[in-house]
């Protein structure tokens, strides 16, 4: 197509990431990418892990319900905490992301390659882990949630049953240690999909591409 085609995408490409939304910043880790709002990836969308990290457990599941906040979203439970983990981990093998219908105490699922605390969204804060709470729901639990962590060097550890309602709470704004705000995960079965705009403007660069090239080869 030659030099100038080149040199004339080149000065598209700012207006093209204006568009898109272009996140230079962007974090993948696994299967599953962060923009710094949402974790998307292995068809889900999770909300970034200090979203909503201040909140109790009952302040969460009102916004999940009718004309809530995140209506569209639910609670993970022990299965969509396995779900997660395993598009965490991506192609690599962990211990935890298979649902084998019995809850386990303390289960190391495998360290995570190119992870640092906060990639997710700074769960914790202060602390040397990102941690998240789910709803356990698998046969024997001891206790209603389940809490998965993430140390900052990538050592991922899953706990299902082991926290109280009081337990659960106690990370939250209104809690023991608000200072250290651990949340719920939050998904949809869903991808945030890319707005018009994103697709019109790739759409209009690759009609210019096609109109330039038949002008050279007419010239």
């Amino acid at each position: 197509m030659g030099i100038g085609f080149i040199l004339s995408v080149k000065k598209l490409l700012p207006i093209l990431f204006l568009f898109t939304g272009f996140q230079a910043n962007a974090v993948l880790i696994g299967n599953l990418t962060y923009d710094g709002t949402y974790i998307s990836g292995d068809g889900r969308t999770y909300l970034g892990l200090d979203t909503i990290a201040p909140w109790d457990y009952a302040t969460t599941l009102a916004a999940t319900q009718v004309n809530g906040e995140y209506e569209d979203y639910r609670i993970a439970n022990t299965a969509d905490a396995d779900y997660f983990i395993g598009s965490l981990f991506g192609a690599n093998a962990d211990n935890c992301s298979t649902v084998d219908g019995t809850a386990s105490t303390n289960t190391h699922c495998g360290d995570l390659v190119g992870w640092s605390e906060g990639l997710f969204g700074l769960s914790a804060p202060d602390e040397l882990y990102d941690a998240l709470f789910f709803i356990a729901d698998e046969a024997g639990a001891l206790n209603e949630f389940g809490v998965v962590l993430a140390t900052h060097h990538g050592a991922v550890t899953q706990l299902e049953g082991m926290e109280t309602h009081y337990e659960a709470d106690s990370f939250s704004e209104f809690g023991d240690y608000p200072d250290t705000p651990i949340g719920f995960l939050l998904l949809k079965d869903t991808i945030v999909q890319a707005n018009e705009p994103s697709i019109l403007a790739i759409m209009g660069l690759g009609i210019f591409g096609l109109g330039y090239a038949r002008r050279r080869r007419q010239s």
